[in-house]
């Protein structure tokens, strides 16, 4: 009897430890998008710096418009005007 107690408690440890590496793999995935969306936005820092380098700094990468001041203040790194974002969005 002893030797099935044993088991059974194996087998519950077992299931502990499924349930815990599950719920860290939930973890690790979530930490794994927030780096990768870092990653993007180090990346479009980057690229707006070489644009204003480039004399090219607020104005659409996709149309060539005009990016008003105030959605670049908001977010200086993103190079698209409005529409363009829109229509992005919408085909995603």
């Amino acid at each position: 009897m002893a030797e099935i107690g044993s088991a059974r408690r194996l087998m519950e440890d077992y299931q502990r430890h499924i349930v815990q590496l599950a719920e860290l793999r939930v973890l690790l995935e979530e930490r794994l998008g927030a780096a990768d969306a870092g990653l993007d936005d180090i990346a479009e820092i980057e690229a707006a710096i070489e644009r204003m380098d480039l004399g090219l700094y607020g104005t659409c990468r996709r149309c060539e418009a005009f990016i008003p001041v105030a959605q670049l203040r908001l977010a200086p790194h993103k190079q698209e005007c409005a529409a363009c974002r829109e229509r992005m969005r919408m085909s995603a």
